[in-house]
């Protein structure tokens, strides 16, 4: 246990004097004590501190590198030619396949989609409004709920049934 003022230290790490003071006056040796204006430095303690601090390439040779994930597109941010083409050919695959998929009517456009919904939307309303015009005298002459129950059924089944037949282009 070598214990020195920041001058020996300077000395004993073959570096200038300033850049002994940097070092502790940036935290980077917290072995050191400061006593007024004097630093009392342990050498080896200081030793192991800047090393920990200066080469930090021991940590980052420890963790693994990032690798570039295809399937959700992170990459480095310096991806290698091969990286770059293997993403190009990813999207282009995933494009094709929508592609094939549209062309063989599993995917259709969303505008399409809602016309026809709306058509289908129409002609369930203008069904379901013309049941009252169409069951009311039938309904006003009964006076069996059971009977007026079937006619109701019945007429809803019907307009129901009207709808297998809608043409989805």
């Amino acid at each position: 246990m070598a214990v020195m003022d920041a001058k020996a230290y300077a000395e004993h790490r073959k570096v200038s004097a300033p850049m002994v003071t940097k070092y502790l006056q940036q935290g980077m040796i917290p072995s050191a004590k400061r006593i007024g204006r004097k630093w009392i430095i342990d050498a080896e303690l200081a030793d192991k501190d800047l090393e920990k601090t200066l080469n930090p390439n021991e940590k980052k040779a420890k963790q693994k590198t990032t690798k570039l994930d295809l399937r959700s597109g992170h990459q480095t941010p310096l991806p290698s030619l091969a990286a770059n083409r293997a993403i190009r050919e990813m999207y282009a695959a995933r494009i094709t396949k929508l592609e094939f998929e549209e062309r063989s009517k599993k995917l259709v456009p969303v505008d399409e989609l809602k016309l026809e919904l709306a058509k289908l939307h129409l002609v369930v309303r203008d069904n379901l409004r013309t049941i009252p015009d169409r069951i009311a005298p039938l309904v006003a002459a009964e006076t069996d709920k059971g009977k007026i129950h079937s006619i109701i059924l019945q007429e809803i089944r019907q307009c129901l049934e009207g709808l297998k037949s809608f043409d989805i282009s």
